[in-house]
């Protein structure tokens, strides 16, 4: 792959994820957690928009890698970038989940499947 960078990490700052969310504290806290963990100037983040995945935000999307983390919390950025961008495991908890529909019989379905 020709990329510029070797991550990138994607911030969700739309209507939802950033007004009603507040994603940009987010984006504020990846900032200081690539100071603190020594992160090299080859891990970018960008505000992005929307990714049309408004109910399970904040998101945040993890490039070349692909994963979708949501609901992400100021508070979960330190395990992301230690985990994810620092050791390249997962933060399984926070990968973004497809929620099921309502069963035909009318019971919600809360369940979960695997990664969309």
């Amino acid at each position: 792959m020709n990329l510029p960078f070797r991550q990138h990490v994607l911030i969700c700052t739309g209507p939802r994820c950033g007004g009603e969310r507040h994603s940009e504290r987010i984006r504020q806290e990846f900032r200081r957690q690539f100071v603190r963990q020594a992160l090299p100037a080859s891990v970018k983040d960008t505000p992005c928009l929307c990714f049309g995945l408004c109910s399970y935000g904040p998101n945040v999307i993890i490039y070349p890698d692909g994963v979708v983390y949501s609901g992400v919390g100021p508070q979960d950025v330190a395990e992301i970038v230690r985990e994810h961008l620092v050791h390249g495991r997962v933060v399984e908890r926070l990968l973004f989940r497809k929620k099921e529909a309502a069963a035909p019989d009318g019971d919600a379905a809360d369940r979960s499947t695997g990664p969309a």
